[in-house]
């Protein structure tokens, strides 16, 4: 079931941190099925179950096409949702890349933000397998934002100066 998307620098659900967890349920199947059928229309890469109300540690990413070659983790697929559960940075890499971001949280701004350029992460898949390992490029761009918004914090946390979205631009 597509949800409603969760709006607002001081919207109180999106700045409360959010629970582990425990177990891969039924439910928390039904919330990763919801949380694919959002993302499509909403025309994002990324998305964290606070976004749509719920405060477990669950994200969707997803790299289109267009971006894939900047995917930067081996376990992701071009055009495919990719939940993960409990995601966890286990390293920050030295380097710092700036990069565009945007946010369907804060639907009418982009900023260059600072990051990481690579990381390694673990996670549960919507199975409860184990995944995880170094991610650079776009997709450790994606996994940082949005462990942020399970942490509640906002990308415009990091940056001073936001723009007006580009109609024309996939964001994060």
């Amino acid at each position: 079931m597509i949800r409603s998307i969760e709006t607002g620098t001081n919207n109180e659900i999106l700045r409360t941190k959010s629970e582990p967890v425990a177990k891969v349920t039924r439910e928390i199947r039904k919330l990763a099925r919801d949380m694919k059928a959002t993302i499509g229309p909403a025309g994002g890469m990324g998305l964290a179950a606070p976004q749509i109300g719920e405060h477990v540690r669950m994200i969707l990413i997803t790299i289109p096409g267009e971006y894939y070659d900047d995917t930067g983790f081996e376990g992701c697929q071009p055009d495919k949702h990719m939940i993960l559960i409990n995601p966890e940075i286990t390293r920050f890499g030295a380097d710092q890349c700036s990069f565009e971001e945007g946010c369907l949280s804060l639907p009418d701004y982009f900023a260059d933000v600072v990051r990481p350029c690579e990381v390694e992460f673990t996670a549960l898949d919507e199975k409860g397998n184990e995944i995880g390992g170094e991610a650079t490029g776009i997709f450790a761009r994606i996994l940082q934002h949005e462990i942020d918004h399970l942490d509640g914090i906002l990308f415009d946390d990091h940056v001073l100066n936001k723009r007006k979205k580009d109609p024309s631009k996939i964001y994060i």
